[in-house]
């Protein structure tokens, strides 16, 4: 049944077909080959359906349509004008904005490729004006913009929190440290590379008055991530209900407030998250039947076995485990990564004494620096795009990038208690 099982999704996406696509394939071959005309057949098949049946997942489609409307109508550009008063005109001023104003981006979307799309549009151009490099410029928003699944709210993590049964309130007090370590390494990187190269930042809101005059035009976009993850933490609501309180108030904001929200822009941002979504819904349908009989056929339990043959050492496991997921990265999605992998690598973790909620954020941090690594690299192709320089170009700039957030993701290994410590604080 393995056989079939792997064999078919591999040879399936050597040929291009879509990783939802070939999931769904693959489970079927199954079905038909093992287990067609029985009860087992009729209950994988209904669980193709079933496993997007829950509540935690309606998150998802509302978090991409808060995303969009602030991207669409505006309200990120607010975002970013707040980030560069608190840089100034500083050796790399204008590229730590960047990396900020993707910081606050993150705490709004949880989506890399819709906040380098956000905040790319904006500062990669006003970089260029103050003597950036245009490749350099787009490398830095895309690695900034790795940040945006981590800093809560993330899909990736209410995907990991499903799949795997934590609870995803945790994963997202858990994710928020480790995005401002994130954030850091690549701010002090930005700064002396910047310092090197003459980059400075943008003299903008030099007064105090101007400062205040900035911050007032954007208090109300600083708002959201206040109203989405205090009413999380706080036990108000759901990352779910938060989801909706976050599009209900992008809507007014935008429509009332700003006045940017128009009915055109408003149903291109309902069209772009319905089709993001669904994609989405999709692949988790099939990548959870496809869970299901790798769970049947013991596949798990022979991988653990396997890696603590090789070896009995906690940290040495720690970091196979994460090659195999940087190696993971570079070819599938963050999203079908945590799906496939989660329910391979997280009983091996536990068996070793790591909570599942420490491995669920190196997971998604670990899967994220896949956004930048080609062939898959969705956040670079972005920039790339946007910043419209060549492949060679920003993927030259982009290397040292990866390996600043490498550096990131080996401190957080290396002290758990970064990525617990909020969880530990709250009594998670």
């Amino acid at each position: 049944m393995i056989l079939v099982l792997l064999g078919s999704l591999l040879l399936l996406l050597f040929s291009t077909v879509p990783i939802a696509v070939s999931l769904a394939l693959c489970t079927i071959s199954v079905f038909s080959v093992f287990y067609s005309g029985t009860a087992m057949d009729t209950m994988l098949a209904q669980s193709m359906v079933t496993s997007t049946d829950s509540f935690a997942l309606m998150a998802i489609p509302f978090f991409m349509l808060v995303g969009t409307l602030m991207e669409k109508s505006g309200i990120a550009d607010k975002l970013v004008d707040v980030a560069k008063i608190f840089t100034g005109d500083k050796p790399g001023g204008l590229g730590m904005a960047a990396v900020l104003a993707a910081m606050f981006f993150a705490a709004i979307s949880g989506s890399g490729p819709a906040t380098t799309a956000a905040i790319g549009g904006i500062m990669i151009s006003a970089m260029g004006i103050q003597g950036y490099d245009k490749a350099y410029s787009g490398a830095l928003v895309a690695s900034a913009s790795t940040i945006g699944p981590v800093i809560p709210p993330s899909i990736p993590m209410i995907m990991y929190g499903v799949t795997i049964g934590v609870s995803v309130t945790e994963m997202f007090t858990a994710g928020f440290l480790p995005g401002i370590v994130m954030g850091i390494t690549l701010m002090v990187y930005n700064y002396f590379l910047s310092k090197k190269r003459g980059y400075k930042g943008s003299v903008v809101a030099n007064s105090f008055k101007d400062k205040m005059r900035t911050i007032k035009s954007g208090i109300w976009a600083m708002i959201m991530p206040i109203i989405v993850l205090g009413g999380i933490y706080s036990g108000i609501f759901t990352p779910t209900e938060s989801a909706v309180i976050g599009v209900i108030y992008s809507i007014i904001v935008g429509t009332f407030i700003y006045k940017t929200l128009t009915w055109r822009l408003f149903k291109a941002s309902l069209i772009e998250a319905a089709i993001t979504s669904a994609t989405i819904m999709i692949l988790f349908g099939g990548a959870n039947t496809f869970g299901r009989l790798l769970t049947i056929g013991k596949i798990p339990v022979l991988v653990t076995d396997a890696m603590l043959s090789l070896t009995q050492s906690p940290i040495i496991i720690m970091l196979l485990v994460n090659v195999l997921l940087l190696i993971a990265g570079m070819f599938i999605d963050t999203i079908s990564s945590i799906i496939l992998f989660a329910p391979l690598f997280t009983p091996l973790m536990v068996t070793l004494g790591y909570d599942p909620v420490f491995f669920g954020v190196i997971m998604v941090v670990n899967l994220c620096i896949g956004m930048l690594t080609p062939p898959l690299g969705g956040n670079l192709l972005v920039a790339q795009r946007i910043s419209q320089s060549s492949f060679e170009s920003i993927l030259k700039e982009t290397l040292p990038l990866i390996g600043v957030l490498c550096i990131a993701l080996i401190i957080l290994i290396i002290f758990p208690g970064i990525i617990m410590f909020l969880p530990n604080l709250f009594g998670m």
